[in-house]
Parts: structure tokens; C-alpha cells; sequence
């Protein structure tokens, strides 16, 4: 069962609050599992989803309203796939957050439903250059809006009346929308809006944004602030992407706009990102280019986050989905444009959940979600390691909601970096996953943090690494306690630890997930059940 509370009484209230999420007033932490594609297009998909979600530990599932599903006839919608989806959150004690597959999923139109994408004169596509006409709905088409943005407005007046609870937390509008195989749409619809005079509030904000490259455009074109798209900006990728990302981020923000008239809950985008930060050849490969239109041009990244924020008001911030670059960057990067942290699809690994701990502990995330967790099977070794990053996650969100004030620090370390020192109120603590500390360099990446919740009282959660707490002024500091926490709900007390658990005082060891280990220079071997959650409290003698 999820740690939260259950939610099955009265109605909470759900909101963002300086780059957090709150529920009821109280620091929610999503530690989410993100669905399959088509693992909630049947009630038995749904059942089963959900249900390896829990399993796993995850507190929260995301879940996809497919429009095709969701609308077949026009005007005609069908809400029983999502009233199973409440029933069985409710059921798991699951929190929900809502992925709205309408216009756009990874770049393509593949989810409209049948009398759309058979009505083409009515519902008109994006043409690109070489290929014509493609399989993706033009944004700037205002019927094509006006439907995506009904029976947005009715999914979520649906969500207004049937979850009371507000077992949904957030809703995701579209999926990783933007333009493939070009840098933009050159349909005759594209080519009209191109044609008319830039709209004030795009040169307003271009000329706010240095960091964006279609800035560096403007700037040479001699900073105009009236004209067509081409007169103002040029007739350059950069230009043209921008020019993108206003006709989705209006187009989106009308949808947005349409579903919060109905319920009030957090809207948010997706970004299938670009290969900007920390690139190689492999995420050039797998992410399909550095150029617009090889990733989805006009999509939310950070080149146009400006755009999407001035003409997408009612979106309340940008996600990156993050397989492959920079993570921290990104992570900074992201927010820093929207003042909230949210990552609702990341790699299903070892790395993956590194990267979970670093995100939630050090880098102020509202939540994480590697995505396709309902695939994997109980037996991969994967599963193990997932589960029990789950349950040291689950402990920090219990921890953050306790205490709200807390220092939170997470940790990535590897090869390059073994070891690292951090100072907190009066103690110092060393942790060190050098070969002949905790873990051989085989087991990296180490992973892990530390919450400091009142002067003295610090909860330690990860694997691999050996810990050293010592008084900043080099005074004696013992023990006075050590808790070990459980994973399963992050708050109960499983054991007391002492003796050889802590070394006679001297220092921790938090082995890997794999076996017990033998601690340094001693034949002493330890429990391979540990949870790897343990809270202490020291004093000075």
C-alpha cells in the first residue's frame, strides 16, 4: 500500500506552492510509475497495471485518456476506462496523475480518434518539406482546437464529479507535442500565420530571453519590433522552431484553458528534449538529432521555454522526459523555467533510480517516474533494486512531510567521484564508496541522501557507501541512537540498531542491495536484509 494517507473521505485540496505540491496543506512527494502506452486502454490492463505499480512501491501511477478511446463519435464520450482508473487507484491506495493523449504523442497524431483523422479537409494535417502531407494534426487549425479543447473541458468536468477524493493530482496535456521531419509546418495554414505580423507579446518575450537563439535572429535583423515572422526573425531553423513553439504553446493553452474552466487541478507539458545538454553520439542517436523537427520543433525545451511560458499562461510548468544528457543540468534547467521540478518519464535502471534520489533529495523534484515499470518482471534483477529505491524514497517523502523545514542532500557517486564530505549544523559527515570503504567500483553507481530534520537528528537512506559522522569542531560525537526504517511505509521502526550495526559507534555501513558485505578490517558481517533507512540522533561527550 502507498505511505500517504488514504484519500478515500472527504475532498482534498491539491496545489503547487513555491516549487512543491501540496495535498491537504501537507509536502507530497510523487514517487510515481509510469504505464505502458496502452496498459489502461482495457479495465483488465488497468487491473493489472495498477496493481504491479503498487507492488513495486510506487505511490502514484501515470496513466493515459486516449482521445480515440475516450471520444469514438464526436460528442460521444465514454468514461469508463477512467472511472476505472479511479476505482482501482482508490482501491491500491494509488494517487493518479492523468496522461490526456489528444492532438499529440511523441510528435505524431496516432490517438485522435477515427472521425478526425478520417476528415482531413475538415481537420487539416501538417505538411512537411519532401513529404507533404503527414500524420500530425496542424496546430494551426482552430477546429482541430476546438475538439481537443471539448473533450479536454469534458474530461475534466468528468474528474470534478467523479473524484471528489481528488485522487488525481496533476494532468499531463498531451505528450510530447512539436513538429517531426521539419522545422515547421508548411501547410497552407502554417504559411498564413507565418505571413501576418508577428504578435507584440512573442517579440516582448523574445527580447527578454538572451539565452534563446532565436534572440541571437532578432538581434541581427536589427531588433524590430513589428513585421512578419521572417522580417522579424528570419527564415532560420532557430526562427522557424520558435514560430512552432507559439502556435503549440497557444494551441495547448487553449486546451489547458478549456479543462480548468471545469476542475482545478496542476497542468503540466512534457518535452521530449533536445540533445543540448552533455550530448554524445548515443543520445544524438536515440533522441534522433540535434535540429529541429529531428526532435519535435516548437516543443517545451528550454531553446523556447520563454515562449511556452508568456503565451501558455494557464500550463502551470514544463517537464523534461530524461533518458539520456546532462541530468543535473536539465533538472536546473527545467526549473529554473518553471519553478517547479516534475519528471514524469526517465530510464527504468540502475542509473534511472541513481538519478530518482539525486532529483527527489538534492535537486528539489516534486516527484519522478521511470516510465514502463509495468513490464518488468518480479524476477529481473531490476526489480529488486527499483523496489528497494522505492521504499528509501517512500521514507524521504515521509520525512520532508514531517518535517517541511528540513536540509535535504542526495548523491550520485561513481569512479570520478568516491567520496564527498557534507556539513550540517554542528556535525560532519564523510561518506566514502571507495574499494576498501563500502562498495567496489563493479557496483557504481552509489546513491543515497541525507535529511537533515532537527539539529542532531539526520535520516540516511541509500547503498554502497560507508558513513562517518564526526563533530564540525573535531569534538567526540556518539551515537545516541539509530533507527532502522522500513521500507514498505517509510515510517516504522524495524529495528534498534547498535553494537555491531554501527560499528561500537565508530561509523555505518549501508552495503549494496546485492549481498551483505564485510566491513573494513573487520570479519564482521551484516543482516542482507537492512533496509539501507536509518535514522540517527548523536550527542557530544
Amino acid at each position: 500500500m502507498a505511505a500517504e494517507a488514504t484519500h478515500s473521505a472527504a475532498s482534498t485540496a491539491v496545489r503547487l506552492d513555491a516549487g512543491r505540491l501540496l495535498v491537504d496543506g501537507r509536502r507530497f512527494t510523487v514517487l510515481g510509475a509510469e504505464l505502458h502506452n496502452s496498459s489502461s486502454s482495457t479495465e483488465a490492463a488497468i487491473r493489472t497495471s495498477f496493481a504491479r505499480a503498487v507492488a513495486l512501491g510506487a505511490n502514484t501511477v501515470l496513466a493515459p485518456v486516449a482521445w480515440d478511446l475516450f471520444e469514438p463519435a464526436e460528442g460521444a464520450f465514454d468514461y469508463r476506462l477512467l472511472d476505472a482508473m479511479l476505482a482501482r487507484a482508490r482501491e491500491l491506495d494509488l494517487r493518479l496523475i492523468v496522461l490526456w493523449f489528444g492532438s499529440w504523442k511523441n510528435g505524431m497524431s496516432t490517438y485522435a480518434p477515427p472521425w478526425i483523422k478520417l476528415d482531413t479537409s475538415r481537420f487539416a494535417r501538417a505538411e512537411v518539406t519532401g513529404r507533404g502531407r503527414i500524420e500530425h494534426l496542424t496546430p494551426f487549425d482552430d477546429e482541430t482546437r476546438a475538439a481537443d479543447a471539448r473533450a479536454f473541458a469534458a474530461l475534466m468536468a468528468h474528474l470534478r464529479e467523479a473524484d471528489p477524493q481528488r485522487t488525481t493530482l496533476m494532468v499531463q496535456v498531451e505528450n510530447e507535442c512539436g513538429l517531426l521531419g521539419d522545422a515547421r509546418d508548411r501547410s497552407a495554414a502554417a504559411d498564413a500565420v507565418w505571413n501576418r505580423a508577428v504578435p507584440s507579446a512573442v517579440i516582448d518575450a523574445v527580447a527578454a530571453a538572451p539565452a534563446m537563439p532565436v534572440h541571437r535572429e532578432w538581434a541581427i535583423r536589427g531588433r524590430r519590433t513589428e513585421g512578419t515572422w521572417a522580417e522579424v526573425f528570419g527564415e532560420s531553423a532557430e526562427s522557424e522552431e520558435a514560430f512552432m513553439a507559439c502556435a503549440y504553446a497557444d494551441y495547448l493553452d487553449h486546451v489547458a484553458a478549456a479543462g480548468r474552466a471545469e476542475h482545478d487541478v496542476p497542468l503540466f507539458v512534457n518535452a521530449w528534449l533536445d540533445v543540448a545538454h552533455g550530448a554524445d553520439e548515443l543520445a544524438a542517436q536515440m533522441s534522433g538529432g540535434d535540429a529541429p523537427g529531428q526532435y519535435p520543433s516548437g516543443g517545451p525545451v528550454i531553446r523556447v521555454a520563454p515562449l511556452w511560458r508568456r503565451l501558455a499562461p494557464t500550463i502551470d510548468f514544463l517537464a523534461p522526459d530524461i533518458y539520456l544528457g546532462d541530468f543535473r543540468a536539465i533538472c536546473d534547467d527545467f526549473r529554473a523555467a518553471s519553478d517547479v521540478l516534475f519528471i514524469p518519464e526517465m530510464r527504468r535502471s540502475r542509473e534511472g533510480l541513481a538519478q530518482m534520489t539525486l532529483a527527489i533529495a538534492e535537486l528539489g523534484a516534486i516527484g519522478v517516474s521511470p516510465f514502463g515499470i509495468d513490464s518488468l518482471a518480479v524476477d529481473d534483477p531490476l526489480w529488486a533494486h527499483l523496489a528497494d529505491g522505492y521504499g528509501q524514497l517512500r521514507a524521504a517523502a515521509e520525512s520532508y512531510a514531517r518535517y517541511p523545514q528540513s536540509r535535504s542532500i542526495g548523491f550520485v557517486l561513481d569512479a570520478e567521484q568516491p567520496a564527498l564530505e557534507i556539513e550540517l549544523s554542528g556535525y560532519r559527515l564523510r561518506i566514502d564508496s571507495a574499494p576498501g570503504g563500502a562498495s567496489p567500483a563493479s557496483l557504481y553507481p552509489v546513491y543515497g541522501f541525507v535529511i537533515e530534520e532537527l539539529p542532531g537528528q539526520v535520516l540516511v537512506a541509500g547503498r554502497g557507501f560507508m558513513l562517518v559522522f564526526t563533530r564540525s569542531d573535531e569534538h567526540p560525537t556518539g551515537i545516541l541512537s539509530a533507527d532502522e526504517i522500513s521500507g514498505a511505509d517509510g515510517r516504522t521502526v524495524t529495528r534498534r540498531l547498535n553494537g555491531d550495526e554501527v560499528f561500537s559507534g565508530k561509523f555505518a555501513i549501508f552495503p549494496g542491495l546485492e549481498a551483505a558485505r564485510d566491513a573494513p578490517a573487520q570479519a564482521i558481517s551484516l543482516a542482507a536484509d537492512m533496509t539501507g533507512i536509518v535514522r540517527y540522533t548523536f550527542y557530544r561527550y
